[in-house]
């Protein structure tokens, strides 16, 4: 059986403890900006921490670290629009996030997180803000998935509508 980790306390402190590629993802995070429309808040770090600090509440690693990786393909895959000015566009930032879990599950489980769980979310989170817009037979298989209920929770961390002002550090 292995040891059980102390889960770091702060945002800082998974940065810390994090492999040296996503600190530099994270660092890079701060400078890839977003569309005000959906993130009010800002770059792309700036909403990783927010939703990292509601995940936290939960005191769940699987959402903390959920939180930490969900956005992180952001960084190679945001573009300008064309024409209207402040839009910015990341599709498929969910598919390389995706990558990054699978390459540093190692670290996810020595931290005690729980690779397929964590793995399905940064998947599908994207998924579910599109859940409205699905085939009733897509909505029905996407809701019967066992990990479902963890998505649409870390859905409601991700959600950028609600106040964020007591969730910065």
């Amino acid at each position: 059986m292995r040891a059980k980790t102390v889960i770091p306390s702060s945002f800082q402190d998974f940065y810390d403890s994090a492999p040296k590629e996503i600190q530099k993802y994270l660092d890079k995070a701060a400078e890839t900006p977003q569309s005000i429309m959906w993130h009010p808040e800002g770059d792309v770090k700036t909403h990783t921490n927010i939703v990292f600090n509601r995940a936290k509440r939960t005191g769940d690693i699987n959402f903390m670290l959920s939180a930490i990786f969900h956005d992180l393909g952001k960084v190679d895959v945001t573009k300008k629009h064309a024409t209207v000015p402040g839009k910015w566009s990341a599709h498929g930032h969910e598919n390389i996030s995706a990558h990054l879990v699978q390459k540093y599950r190692d670290w996810i489980e020595s931290m005690g997180g729980d690779y397929e769980k964590i793995h399905y979310i940064v998947s599908n989170h994207m998924r579910a803000k599109q859940l409205d817009q699905m085939r009733p037979s897509k909505q029905l298989a996407f809701r019967q998935h066992k990990y479902y209920d963890l998505v649409h929770q870390f859905s409601e961390f991700d959600d950028m509508t609600k106040d964020y002002s007591n969730d910065l550090d």
